[in-house]
């Protein structure tokens, strides 16, 4: 076995046109996979997979709205059939949340949250088990956040779709384990994307939580995540499963 050789295993990242989806899908690449975006806008799915390709044919945009099922089966048809089999999932599509207290949301601004976020993870897994089946192995990653594990006040929706994300693959790592499919998450922390770019503007805000709750003091890169998601894709991750990779800079011990 070669590990986190990735060669012609065609992986789907939802989400994948930008920030840490845009980042995986291309760390993905450069290890060898078939990688497809599937996100909603389809000229920037094309975009990302021109930036991606440099003359390769080993990446394919696909339109895919995470929160309808049927678009996501559909997209996984249109992937499937280009790549001859599908043998990974990230999960990575999803959105920060409403912003404002839990005693001031509306029902409707709770339910986008959640069906963007841990909805449309499940749609994801839901439509990757038949072809991963199929494809006789796998591998299925969901995109976590630190929101969940520590909580995050006046983003209770998206603190409470992230833990139920984590919830959900922990027991589908269970149920899979049988058709040689794993399923973990990755925690990432402070990381400089487009979703972040209001903290950020917040100079006081922003500088605190480098120096109070992140030891190595400072945000994290997008491209910082692929490590992490190479090794689970991989065959190195072949006995991982059921588990959640924080990569954060120590901000749960800061």
């Amino acid at each position: 076995m070669t590990l986190f050789d990735l060669s012609n295993k065609a992986i789907i990242v939802t989400g994948g046109n930008r920030g840490i989806g845009f980042a995986l899908a291309q760390g993905l690449h450069q290890f060898g996979a078939k990688v497809i975006i599937a996100a909603r806008d389809e000229k920037r799915n094309q975009q990302a997979c021109d930036a991606i390709a440099m003359g390769s044919e080993r990446v394919l945009p696909v339109t895919c709205d995470v929160t309808c099922l049927d678009s996501v089966s559909s997209a996984f048809k249109q992937a499937e059939d280009w790549a001859g089999g599908l043998y990974g999932c990230i999960a990575n599509a999803g959105g920060r949340g409403v912003g404002c207290a839990l005693d001031e949301m509306d029902a409707m601004a709770w339910r986008t949250t959640l069906s963007t976020n841990l909805e449309g993870t499940m749609n994801t897994f839901k439509a990757a088990i038949g072809p991963l089946k199929a494809f006789g192995e796998g591998r299925l990653l969901a995109v976590s956040s630190l929101a969940a594990l520590h909580g995050s006040a006046q983003f209770t929706d998206y603190s409470s779709a992230k833990a139920g994300v984590e919830g959900l693959c922990r027991a589908l790592s269970i149920e899979l384990a049988p058709h040689k499919i794993t399923v973990n998450c990755i925690m990432p922390g402070w990381v400089d994307t487009d979703m972040n770019a209001d903290i950020k503007q917040d100079k006081r805000l922003f500088e605190s939580i480098k120096r109070l709750r992140v030891p190595l003091k400072r945000w994290a890169s997008a491209e910082e995540m692929v490590g992490a998601a190479v090794y689970l894709m991989s065959g190195a991750g072949s006995y991982h499963t059921g588990d959640t990779l924080r990569i954060d800079g120590g901000y749960h011990i800061g």
